[in-house]
């Protein structure tokens, strides 16, 4: 519950940022820290490329770890592409009261909103874009194609690369922006930072950083590609029980863990897009915090829940590096939405449930068959949902002032929070459930129509022979270790294994070894002689 003090320095922040021309004389220069700020957290954003890479080439078979890093790399090429060309525009391409600025985060920017609350109108291909403002561009570029390479893990060892690069331009062209335009547009028809009329149930959705934006939304898209595209070959036996693929690289999966573990902090803190005036770096504080403590709780409670489970169903316990990995994502994604607005109890309360919810989705996707190697519909599609729902039952009053700003009314103050605190209504709740159906109805449509369409068309699916071989073989040019799917290879000629061969013979003629026969072993020493510790 926030106090008189709390209301009075919230109240006497500035909220609408002033103009271009204006800001170097009254501020000093504040939006180039706050570009340089919001440019640094994209430069983290993207670097989280390469924690997917590492994590998604230790988690696929050795065959197939040339294709599922071109995956990777198409994700940020076709993505980048889409988001320059449509993406932008539709998630951002609103008119606004404020003279060349786009329709993000009015607390920042001060823009009212005067556009449909579908999608954006202009800025396609960057045309009549500000100038002094591309860094929003990069910044949002950056998580569009985040939420794209979420499916690449799921359809990992059988899609075709040709409709992988269709399905992740498309992603970033239409299905991911009209999704961002609904929750974080000024003109957004579910999410807080509307200008242009009521907000849903007086609240509008939290959803700061994405867990449905852009987790939920690549998690549900990769649960539907999975169900379309089939389980890999061999998967599930003829009694539905699942065949075990493993990984066949643990420590590249443990760096992608925590590679993406330090691009989060540009993730959520990030958000904020500025640091500047004086207020504006509390959200961007609460956020690191949350981030650190969410996957700290959720990895423990899901490598625990886990080994109980083994314990159960087998007998023993087994502590699982990728159960402990996927926990961790896992609560990374459930803390997003509500990173800036909760305390740190809550963090870690959301943690905990994620965890659990992590091994719950897992479990749901073996029953259902979706064959999902990274596990990643568990890590993002659930956890998105339950960090989606979150914010509406832990959110502050004073945290969502100041990420969202003071709402008024009449001077009373008209700020929805969460159910479980004090004070608190069922509003927000209301206004993330209703946002929890729209992305998951947008994403499952759009994203069922063309994956379906490509498997109509044969375009989707790999042959059976390509997939038995290795993708790496079949589609790129040989393994990614050489003539061999994952071992070393010894470039020993003919003459030099021959050479080998009889320096081996005479070891064992020396040694009086014949076809293997083995040395007999000397007698033991007497009894009273006292043995030599080394």
């Amino acid at each position: 519950m926030a106090t008189a003090e709390d209301l009075a320095t919230l109240s006497s922040l500035p909220t609408v940022w002033p103009e271009a021309g204006a800001t170097d004389a009254v501020l000093g220069g504040a939006v180039d820290i706050n570009a340089a700020f919001t440019l640094s957290s994209g430069y983290l954003v993207f670097f989280m490329h390469c924690g997917f890479a590492m994590l998604s080439i230790g988690c696929v078979r050795a065959k197939f770890a040339k294709h599922i890093s071109m995956l990777i790399l198409v994700d940020a090429c076709a993505s980048g592409m889409g988001f320059y060309l449509f993406g932008y525009a539709f998630a951002f391409g609103d008119k606004t009261t404020v003279p060349n600025s786009p329709g993000i985060n009015s607390l920042v920017t001060g823009a009212i909103s005067d556009n449909n609350p579908f999608v954006g109108t202009r800025y396609f291909a960057l045309h009549e874009f500000p100038n002094n403002q591309y860094y929003l561009w990069f910044f949002q570029w950056t998580f569009a194609a985040t939420a794209c390479t979420i499916v690449s893990g799921s359809l990992a060892e059988r899609a075709k690369f040709e409709a992988y690069i269709l399905y992740s331009f498309f992603m970033a062209a239409w299905v991911y922006p009209v999704v961002v335009h609904a929750s974080w547009s000024s003109s957004s028809y579910l999410g807080a930072f509307r200008t242009n009329g009521e907000l849903l149930f007086g609240s509008g959705s939290i959803d700061y950083a994405g867990s449905g934006v852009v987790h939920m939304t690549g998690g549900v898209a990769a649960a539907v590609g999975c169900a379309i595209l089939g389980p890999r070959l061999g998967r599930f036996r003829a009694d539905g029980t699942a065949v075990e693929y493993a990984a066949h690289n643990y420590s590249l999966f443990l760096l992608g863990v925590m590679i993406l573990w330090f691009g989060w902090y540009g993730f959520n803190p990030g958000s904020a897009l500025a640091i500047l005036p004086v207020g504006f770096s509390l959200p961007v504080q609460v956020a690191a915090v949350s981030t650190t403590l969410s996957p700290c709780a959720a990895g423990v409670t899901g490598l625990f829940f886990k080994a109980a489970l083994n314990k159960f169903k087998h007998g023993h316990r087994n502590y699982d590096l990728m159960t402990f990995g996927n926990s961790v994502l896992a609560g990374l994604v459930a803390i997003t939405s509500a990173c800036s607005t909760v305390l740190p109890w809550a963090a870690i309360i959301i943690g905990i449930v994620a965890g659990v919810v992590y091994n719950i989705g897992s479990q749901v996707s073996l029953i259902l068959h979706l064959d999902d190697p990274l596990d990643a519909i568990a890590v993002h599609a659930w956890n998105g949902t339950w960090g989606l729902i979150a914010p509406g039952l832990f959110s502050t009053q004073v945290y969502i002032q100041s990420a969202y700003g003071v709402r008024t009314d009449n001077g009373e103050d008209r700020t929805h929070y969460g159910c479980f605190m004090s004070g608190g209504d069922g509003n927000l709740l209301g206004a993330q459930l209703v946002t929890v159906l729209f992305i998951f109805g947008w994403t499952a449509v759009n994203m069922g129509l063309f994956f379906g369409l490509l498997k109509v068309c044969g375009l989707f699916r790999v042959d059976a022979k390509d997939e038995e071989e290795g993708l790496d073989h079949s589609y790129h040019g040989g393994s990614a270790y050489g003539d061999t799917a994952g071992e070393p290879t010894y470039n020993y000629s003919k003459s030099d294994f021959a050479q080998l061969q009889e320096e081996v013979a005479a070891l064992k003629a020396a040694h009086g070894l014949n076809n293997g026969a083995l040395i007999k072993p000397k007698a033991a020493p007497p009894a009273h002689t006292e043995a030599t510790v080394v």
